[in-house]
């Protein structure tokens, strides 16, 4: 096997999967730096030659987007420092309406409690992300780039990518390695599953807790080993 290693992070979906396992604290500090180089290291790769997160950001200039589209943007810029690269992708934005009769909803709702606006979800929908994804995998494939390619996400769209994935390193005549890492819990009402076609690499709150408490590390640093 060669020692190659491409980590590709379908930001949003995984940010969301440890949101639901481990809480937002874990999910919020978005340890990818040292989640590429653990799921590397687990499946034996010698080196983690790149590692992208492709990821939209909110847009600043909606009312309401302006402090989650500066927390992520900060969180990313920081990854960058660490061999981390973020591929944009885009939100498009809807109107809410209710299902039942679609009359026009607001978009936020404010707590009875404490009197906090909070913005409500199906407000938008991320664009282009997984097309981005598919084609950072199949370049790097087609020009021999890596032999270990893992997927952090649990997205089922990406089985297509995989199968085209594996026709390219077996045109090739190389021997290849697909996985995909999620996080885990014991709620038997998250779903928990690999993509299809991939071996899974399962993220437990041990895990992700040991890997946020260590210190940022640059992916390629030859020299690491988680």
């Amino acid at each position: 096997m060669g020692s190659g290693c491409l980590v590709l992070v379908d930001g949003w979906n995984h940010y969301v999967s440890a949101l639901r396992c481990f809480g937002y604290g874990p999910a919020a500090k978005f340890p990818i730096d040292r989640l590429a180089l653990h799921v590397a290291a687990e499946t034996g790769a010698d080196t983690v030659s790149a590692a992208a997160v492709v990821m939209a950001l909110p847009d600043r200039n909606r009312p309401g987007e302006a402090p989650e589209f500066h927390a992520w943007r900060k969180r990313l810029r920081k990854l960058g420092n660490y061999g981390v690269r973020h591929e944009r992708a885009r939100f498009s934005y809807h109107p809410l309406a209710c299902t039942q009769c679609s009359t026009s909803l607001e978009r936020s709702v404010t707590c009875g409690n404490c009197g906090t606006p909070n913005a409500t979800a199906g407000r938008r929908k991320e664009k282009g992300a997984d097309i981005r994804l598919a084609s950072l995998a199949l370049r790097g494939a087609w020009q021999q780039e890596y032999s270990t390619l893992i997927v952090l996400s649990q997205d089922s769209d990406f089985g297509p990518m995989v199968q085209e994935v594996k026709k390219v390193h077996q045109s090739q005549g190389r021997r290849y390695a697909l996985y995909s890492a999620f996080p885990t819990c014991a709620r038997t009402d998250h779903e928990h599953r690999p993509i299809p076609g991939t071996r899974e690499l399962p993220l437990d709150p041990g895990v992700y807790s040991a890997l946020i408490d260590r210190p940022s590390t640059h992916v390629t640093d030859r020299s690491t080993v988680l």
